[in-house]
């Protein structure tokens, strides 16, 4: 085979590895002219299950990269089965290696390398080789493990590993970028519930060793930023705007000024105001359970207390009468996943619940400003699985200071390959809990005075209007001898519209629940989405109004 001929065949293969890994980097740079990356080391490394995707993401037109990181490898099995020779062939101008995890004792005699002996050997030996054939070796150290403590801190579990990867690197003078330690770190700036939406999760819980594509993203900046710190001259390779904007967590305003309209965020809640005013209060932690409820029912990730313009709240947390109901909240009733009932409603049933776990951003749009979370709904019984991530979108509504307007989008999308099926109940959804003095008697419809009322579109009480599909649910109660409403918008962009809605013929709650209507599936391909605005007045029901409210916010006109 002559030279030219070679070149050609070594071209189309490299550029398939690269095509195949989808960690190519494309651009208007000739290949022959683009720094060339390849990454090396076992699945914490890979596209699929480790950093891969995340490093290659942020490279600029003038690099690309290929990964021949391989899962289940080790510093030893990965040389003995021919894919170091596979990256020496490659001829790189830079190879990032990173080992340990499948070096540790208990991976068989194929696999393991003792930290303090053949482990180092190995890469030794890999830095020498690299460097004999003009590739810039760059060590890594191993990825952390998620072995988290009760204090939320990190137990590492591969800093024997480290150390010897440390050790190695300043013996050969080589770059190393420690990422087991900048991992530690960012794990503990996150938190085990918020670091769970980085991990894969499996039918038997949560992966703490590997990565899922958000994870990908996550640790490829610090890699990246890591490694322009052990070599700046390599910067033109990556988009530094892509870099800055991908560390994880991303920096957010946690106080916001917009007109009339105030958001501050602490370690407990967020709180929005408008007109200096208390509007609503969105809680990452569950507020403390009352004496005399059992302490299972507590939550976060929900909206209380909400207030109206006069300072009347008009939602409850912990109520004698449901202490699983919760301000503002979702949730649903009757499900299935993987032979498994769950109900995420129900909390003293102890098979699931939502809870709050991480704030994404807050934000101003427009004349708006809010706020964006995670709740994860999680199968409580062993194994503990997060089924769901739902995703809130809270916006908060300028308005004269009449009344308080904001709206809630939601996304709920399968965590699992395992679908959800959400089974048809008589409630469960988009729910809203008023105070205890509401609750009406058992009797309310003998005679005696009933201390709330809900109504909707169709003009229909909370009897006859149960399960009718509604554009708008209001319910209005007394504070202090004063009216006051909080009333629901439902879009008619949602699942099932005009959605069912279930009106409670006694107790103060009301709660949009498409799934009266029959089952349906939520799955990585059928997420399930949801828009209300929720506006609260110091007044009684004004039809006229609502249904005005609700054609301009939906852009009809009837």
């Amino acid at each position: 085979m002559s030279v030219l001929l070679r070149s050609f065949v070594l071209t189309l293969w490299i550029g398939a590895m690269s095509f195949g890994s989808n960690t190519t980097a494309q651009g208007e740079t000739p290949a022959s002219e683009r720094i060339h990356f390849v990454l090396a080391g076992d699945s914490t490394v890979t596209d699929d299950s480790g950093w891969g995707i995340g490093f290659a993401s942020l490279l600029s037109d003038r690099a690309y990269c290929t990964n021949l990181a391989k899962g289940g490898r080790s510093s030893r099995s990965f040389r003995d089965e021919g894919w170091w020779q596979k990256c020496l062939d490659l001829k790189p101008n830079y190879l990032l290696i990173q080992f340990g995890h499948n070096d540790q004792p208990g991976k068989g005699p194929a696999r393991e390398s003792a930290h303090d002996g053949a482990f180092r050997e190995h890469l030794k030996r890999y830095v020498d080789e690299a460097r004999a054939a003009g590739i810039q070796p760059i060590l890594i150290t191993s990825l952390t493990r998620r072995k988290w403590n009760r204090e939320g801190k990190i137990e590492p579990t591969l800093a024997e590993y480290a150390q010897a990867t440390t050790l190695v690197a300043k013996e050969k003078s080589v770059p190393l970028i420690d990422l087991h330690q900048k991992s530690i770190e960012q794990c503990e700036q996150l938190g085990p519930v918020a670091f769970r939406a980085l991990e894969p999760m499996k039918l038997d819980g949560a992966d703490h060793t590997h990565l899922n594509r958000e994870g990908s993203l996550a640790i490829g900046p610090i890699v990246v930023d890591l490694l322009l710190k052990e070599l700046p001259s390599v910067a033109y390779c990556f988009s530094s705007d892509k870099v800055k904007a991908s560390m994880v967590p991303q920096p957010y305003a946690i106080k916001i000024h917009k007109g009339r309209l105030d958001l501050e965020e602490t370690d407990s809640a967020v709180t929005i105001r408008s007109h200096g005013k208390p509007m609503l209060v969105y809680n990452k932690q569950s507020p403390s359970v009352p004496s005399g409820i059992d302490p299972v029912y507590h939550r976060s990730g929900f909206l209380h207390p909400v207030h109206s313009p006069a300072g009347q709240i008009v939602t409850a947390t912990f109520p004698a009468d449901h202490a699983h109901q919760h301000g503002i909240f979702t949730a649903w009733v009757k499900t299935s996943w993987n032979e498994r009932s769950i109900d995420f409603w129900n909390l003293a049933g102890g098979t699931g619940r939502v809870l709050h776990q991480r704030i994404i951003s807050t934000f101003e749009d427009g004349d708006s400003i809010g706020f964006e979370v995670d709740l994860i709904h999680r199968a409580e019984e062993s194994p503990v699985v997060d089924i769901l991530r739902e995703r809130w979108r809270v916006s908060a509504i300028p308005t004269d200071g009449t009344y308080h307007a904001f709206e809630i989008q939601t996304a709920q999308h399968a965590q699992t390959e395992i679908p959800l099926v959400v089974q048809e109940y008589h409630y469960g959804g988009m729910a809203v809990r008023g105070p205890v003095a509401w609750l009406n008697p058992d009797k309310a419809r003998t005679g005696q005075q009933e201390r709330c009322s809900i109504v909707n579109d169709l003009g229909s009480d909370r009897v006859k209007g149960n399960h009718e599909p509604a554009k708008w649910v209001c319910m209005t109660g007394q504070s202090n001898g004063n009216p006051v409403s909080i009333c629901a918008l439902s879009h008619p962009s949602n699942f099932r519209t005009p959605q069912t809605a279930r009106l409670h013929p006694t107790k103060p709650y009301f709660v949009f629940s498409p799934c009266v209507k029959g089952d349906f599936v939520i799955d990585r391909k059928q997420p399930y989405s949801g828009r209300y605005r929720f506006l609260v007045t110091d007044s009684e029901l004004n039809q006229e109004w609502l249904n005005n409210q609700w054609n301009d916010w939906v852009g009809t006109k009837q």
